[in-house]
């Protein structure tokens, strides 16, 4: 979406309580809209139509315009937040799946990549309530044990069951 203007922001009410809410009287708004002092007295006396981008200039200045664009900056930062964690989850299930074979000693031509993998389990406390549930789309938020068995070769399914036979046996 390329604008985030609410619809319904128009008209001389509109202007006039976003005038008062800014501060500044005709001379304050005119100064920030970049206009005249009596084009703003024109609107005000409902002489002239009040261009509906004066009023939207006004509506972001004002406390509920920078309410929303706070609330859109915190559901971004949950949003990404949540990604994030799935990213580690999917990583940390990825390194299991590595351990496993290699447990296996199935051995691989690729296996000097993955003598160091980075631990990424640290999760620093979130502070903007990141850890409310959210909305996220079933494909985001399906675990991946729940991928229909034709997407998981059969390597990966050895490798994932004896990395079960490991744990389970580790219990023990």
């Amino acid at each position: 979406m390329l604008f985030h203007a609410p619809r319904n922001i128009y008209g001389i009410d509109c202007f006039r309580m976003f005038m008062d809410e800014v501060g500044g009287g005709v001379e304050g708004v005119s100064k920030y809209l970049g206009i005249h002092e009596n084009t703003v007295r024109s609107w005000l006396r409902e002489a002239t139509p009040v261009p509906r981008a004066a009023v939207l200039a006004l509506f972001w200045e004002s406390k509920w315009g920078r309410s929303q664009i706070f609330t859109d900056q915190v559901n971004e930062i949950r949003l990404l937040y949540r990604q994030v964690c799935i990213l580690q989850d999917q990583y940390q299930k990825a390194k299991d799946i590595i351990t496993g074979l290699r447990a296996m000693h199935a051995g691989s031509a690729n296996e000097p990549l993955f003598e160091e993998l980075p631990d990424l389990s640290y999760q620093q406390p979130p502070t903007f309530g990141a850890d409310a549930t959210l909305p996220l789309p079933l494909e985001a938020s399906a675990p991946i044990e729940d991928a229909p068995p034709a997407t998981v070769s059969s390597r990966a399914a050895q490798a994932m069951q004896a990395l079960e036979r490991t744990r389970a046996a580790a219990r023990r």
